[in-house]
């Protein structure tokens, strides 16, 4: 059973519409982070963080570089080349072209989006909380389209790659720790309690976001021939097969089983649809593994 061409752009993705995502993603947490956290001198964590207390030493020793814009957003573009070169090698040129764009696009919004005095949201938790969901979201955006933002994203993708059980949020929220630790010879306590606050809101809904981070049990139900050729050639996934029949019919079905990544899933319950437009699927999200099975998060 062989993939009709017209269905390939679900296996493979359309560059326009991941180019979208990005430019949607990154516009979306750089203004939240401008426009929301940072009036009320929040700052952010991972390597975004980093570069953000590098900013403020350097605005300490040279006065006149806040005229540049949010210099954090340069610094960090700096800060993420040798992950650059690094993700070239391991995942492969196109998820390398999109990250670049996804950094480059974070760096010159973040420089270029003016910060108020005021932020949107007066109360400072509701600017931590508000401001964490709508950064998160715009985190994961680029990682649906397949690629990274970089920073503490391509290190959580390198951790994963080797043990299955890390997250993109995990590792972020490692690195944050050393960031807030650093934040409390700075900044007085209570921003840094904000920070941490927006920090942990941002991350849990980055995870969320992370559609290859969330596995899937997909059950199938289907009076087709050989449909766990199509989970084979679409995911390459593994797949178990019996046959049942109905309690009502007593007509004989396959049973096919197999675990895929969110977005796969999604990706794989329309292909089923075109093949089988009778085909009965349950999908059953946040499955436990133990096995061979391979996270691929940036596909």
């Amino acid at each position: 059973m062989n993939i009709k061409p017209e269905l390939e752009h679900l296996r493979r993705g359309h560059p326009i519409q991941d180019i979208l995502l990005i430019l949607m993603g990154t516009f979306l947490f750089s203004a939240s982070m401008n426009w929301i956290v940072l009036p009320h001198a929040m700052y952010s964590g991972g390597f975004l963080g980093i570069a953000q207390l590098l900013r403020m030493l350097l605005a300490f020793s040279f006065p006149g570089i806040h005229q540049v814009g949010d210099f954090a957003g340069i610094l960090y573009f700096l800060l993420n080349v040798p992950l650059l070169i690094v993700s070239f090698s391991k995942f492969g040129r196109w998820f390398f072209t999109k990250t670049a764009l996804c950094i480059v696009s974070y760096s010159v919004f973040l420089a270029l989006i003016p910060i108020p005095e005021k932020s949107i949201f007066e109360e400072m938790f509701a600017a931590c909380f508000i401001g964490g969901i709508l950064c998160g979201i715009g985190a994961g955006l680029p990682l649906t389209a397949g690629c990274s933002g970089g920073g503490e994203e391509i290190l959580g993708l390198l951790c994963m790659q080797q043990k299955a059980d890390f997250s993109v949020g995990r590792i972020a929220m490692l690195i944050n720790v050393v960031v807030y630790s650093i934040g409390l010879f700075f900044f007085e306590q209570n921003i840094v309690v904000y920070s941490v606050i927006f920090g942990a809101v941002t991350y849990l809904t980055l995870d969320r976001m992370h559609l290859q981070n969330v596995t899937v049990t997909m059950l199938i139900i289907t009076k087709s021939q050989d449909m766990e050729q199509l989970v084979f050639q679409y995911v390459g996934r593994g797949v178990t097969k019996w046959v049942g029949s109905g309690a009502y019919s007593k007509e004989p079905s396959d049973i096919v089983l197999t675990v895929v990544s969110k977005k796969e899933a999604f990706a794989l319950r329309k292909i089923l649809k075109v093949y089988d437009p009778n085909v009965f699927v349950i999908m059953s999200e946040d499955t436990s593994v133990l096995g061979n099975f391979r996270k691929r998060l940036w596909a």
